[in-house]
């Protein structure tokens, strides 16, 4: 599952997750869905036992599981009178607890922290592929992502329903599938969340909230792939630690924000 250090491969993964993380990232972050962002990579835990288990790429157990969570959190929430924060939860325990009795317990570190992941070209171009993909959905569907969020009633009215919040919940179920490998389950959450919150401290706009916070997910991944392989550390830790120096470094430029947004925050600008 892992590599010895941080080449190209794990330089693109990093680039491409970072961007496509940080895209999706806003809209969890404006949905106060952050939280809930974290835990739901959690639920992974026992995709990676089971592919472990049975021989198979771990990636695929992943995506399996985050896809199928986040198909049964909107049927759910839909049914339920629950709020997607407490659904989240009890599947994170749950997963969590089963993660942990099945996985190989030489496994259980590099599927928390991350490490640098050994692939071959044809696996790695469809992981670019499929990162880019999810980076331009989030792009393209982000006026209704927003709809959705600031209007549900009147978004549901103008033909805009909760369809949106599925794919909303599969966008970043897929991302942070892309993104256990490189950073692992524990600290994957994090790599949506913390460009959201360092865009928002310093730009007065949506689209430039979105267009930043995916650049900034970018930088981030990548220059934590440098310093871990650099100093010979896990990336995952890595990656996190390098976005909350930035996030500390950005709140500065927080209360000019504040100011900023009390004008209004349009799409524009």
């Amino acid at each position: 599952m892992s590599g010895t250090g941080a080449g190209p491969a794990a330089y693109a993964m990093a680039l491409v997750v970072g961007v496509a993380s940080g895209g999706v990232g806003p809209f969890l972050l404006m949905r106060r869905m952050a939280l809930v962002g974290d835990a739901l990579s959690h639920v992974a835990l026992p995709g990676i036992a089971l592919a472990l288990i049975y021989g198979v790429d771990p990636f695929w157990g992943v995506m399996g599981f985050l896809v199928g969570a986040a198909f049964l959190i909107h049927w759910l929430e839909g049914r339920s009178r629950l709020s997607p924060e407490a659904l989240v939860g009890i599947l994170f325990t749950a997963s969590l607890a089963a993660g942990i009795l099945l996985l190989p317990e030489g496994d259980v570190m590099e599927s928390l922290f991350g490490a640098f992941p050994a692939m071959g070209w044809h696996f790695l171009l469809l992981f670019l592929a499929l990162a880019a993909t999810l980076a331009g959905l989030s792009f393209a569907l982000a006026r209704k992502f927003l709809f959705r969020i600031v209007s549900p009633e009147l978004a549901k009215v103008n033909g805009v329903g909760r369809g949106y919040d599925l794919a909303l919940l599969l966008v970043f179920a897929m991302t942070v599938a892309l993104g256990i490998k490189l950073v692992g389950t524990l600290l994957m959450g994090a790599l949506t969340i913390l460009p959201a919150s360092i865009a928002r401290n310093g730009v007065r706009s949506l689209r430039g909230f979105v267009a930043v916070s995916a650049g900034l997910g970018g930088v981030i991944a990548v220059t934590g792939v440098w310093v871990a392989g650099r100093f010979r550390f896990s990336p995952g830790p890595s990656i996190v630690l390098m976005g909350a120096a930035l996030f500390a470094l950005s709140l500065p430029l927080a209360g000019r924000a504040a100011v900023r947004g009390r004008r209004g925050m349009g799409w524009g600008g």
